[in-house]
């Protein structure tokens, strides 16, 4: 009756399944650090993707806003600059002229 139970077919030493838990342990955390490892590269490549493709982007946008923006250089001019732009010299010549102290204070 004690031979009854679960029994190895063989038998081994404690040394040896010590150590060969120990080498699977080991082997099993070093992979768990290579998966940290490629992960966080992976992350790493992500993350300069994506700032590489926001900054094309703003780069994109500001060159096509400066192409759209209207040309700073043309001044328009005033009604009062378009009239007497207008006037022929004789015209000028025909308006009255007001001395400074004709102008009387309020």
């Amino acid at each position: 009756m004690n031979d009854i139970g679960k029994k190895m077919p063989y038998s081994e030493s404690e040394e040896y399944l010590d150590g060969l838990i120990d080498r699977a342990t080991e082997q099993a955390v070093k992979q768990h650090v290579v998966t940290r490892s490629r992960h966080r590269w992976g992350v790493m490549v992500a993350s300069a993707a994506a700032v590489a493709l926001l900054l094309v982007s703003i780069g994109l946008t500001v060159m096509n806003n400066e192409s759209q923006r209207p040309d700073v250089t043309l001044q328009t001019q005033s009604p009062i600059d378009e009239f007497l732009s207008s006037l022929t010299d004789e015209e000028v010549a025909q308006l009255p002229y007001i001395e400074i102290e004709e102008i009387p204070e309020y």
